[in-house]
């Protein structure tokens, strides 16, 4: 998750090291009064869940990626080095965060706190005039670099990590598993919400604080990794839909809600194929509509908490009845692609 810089998942799932409910219980969803190794466990929880839907609907997505099963981060994300390398190590600038349980990378060897310094012989060390290049706050620049890098080198087949452990050199061959083309991250706001960007799918502290299991995280999960599916961003770009309060209004409003609609129609398919108990999404928005039915899931760009939960509902009952093989269910919005918004 993003530590006043960001920690970044790198195409990966990670196994968690401290349940979350006992994060949770000192009843305060506030990242900043979390122990690293809080956050660690709940950027897991996330990735998990994250890294299941996408590994498990890889057979009916368009675009797909080579997952890890791998996090890594880098020093300078962290505002306090030496409380960093106290919890995480740190044998290098760049180190694994952490690893899937039975995962690609922990299958080939990597370990949770291996230094990695370089990727298929070449040095793992961004130059300066590359990473001013990126679009992002200095202080995650490099993991942005790195996060580019390995993900291309995955897709082209095994990559070769050389790290350091305990000091000493090893090098270990890693290849990667199909997955839909999303990253996964916890974001420490203090506010409620998930979004997607095309390539991102990233949940709020507070907002994984209300999740009652790791079904209803699934649930929202699915719906902003649909929104990527789906390309949405670029279809409401390519539509003219404008952001920020005139998306609240007219045109904009109801091409966006059109997108939503989609999204939740799309992630109870995403659900089901992961193993997911797909009535989690009307658990989930009956519990929050009642309780926090105010603010952005109110708004004209998404449909009421009742009205969404009876378009879970009848989703739920159409997939029932759909045909199956083994792969799963082929989602009616990945086989037959939205046409583009007028």
């Amino acid at each position: 998750m993003r530590r006043a810089a960001c920690a970044w998942a790198m195409a990966g799932l990670m196994a968690l090291a401290v349940p979350l409910p006992a994060i949770a219980a000192s009843g305060s969803p506030k990242a900043s009064e979390w122990s690293l190794d809080a956050l660690r466990a709940a950027d897991v929880r996330v990735l998990s869940v994250g890294y299941r839907l996408a590994t498990a609907n890889a057979p009916f997505c368009r675009a797909i990626e080579n997952a890890a099963g791998m996090t890594l981060h880098h020093i300078g994300q962290y505002p306090d080095a030496a409380a960093a390398r106290a919890t995480f190590g740190f044998g290098g600038d760049y180190a694994v965060l952490a690893l899937v349980a039975d995962g690609p990378a922990a299958r080939a060897g990597l370990r949770t706190d291996d230094a990695i310094v370089s990727l298929n012989g070449i040095p793992l060390a961004p130059p300066a005039a590359e990473l001013a290049a990126i679009d992002q706050v200095a202080a995650y620049r490099p993991i942005a670099w790195a996060d580019t890098r390995m993900r291309a080198a995955l897709d082209k087949g095994p990559v070769v990590l050389g790290i350091l452990r305990g000091g000493q050199p090893m090098a270990i061959t890693v290849t990667g598993t199909p997955a839909c083309r999303s990253r996964f991250e916890l974001r420490p706001s203090d506010s409620y919400g998930a979004s997607a960007d095309g390539d991102i799918v990233g949940i709020t502290v507070p907002m994984l604080s209300f999740m009652a299991d790791d079904d209803e995280l699934a649930a929202i999960l699915a719906h902003e990794l649909a929104h990527n599916l789906l390309e949405h961003r670029r279809r409401l770009n390519e539509a003219g839909v404008q952001r920020g309060l005139l998306q609240q209004l007219g045109r904009n409003a109801r091409l966006t809600l059109a997108t939503e609609i989609e999204a939740d129609r799309l992630s109870i398919w995403l659900m089901a194929n992961a193993g997911y108990d797909a009535q989690a999404s009307v658990r989930f928005w009956t519990r929050y509509g009642k309780q926090r039915g105010k603010g952005i899931f109110s708004a004209p760009t998404h449909y009421r908490w009742k009205k969404r939960v009876g378009l879970f509902e009848a989703e739920i009952a159409k997939m029932q009845t759909a045909p199956r093989d083994a792969r799963g269910w082929y989602p009616p919005l990945l086989a037959e692609p939205p046409a583009l918004l007028e």
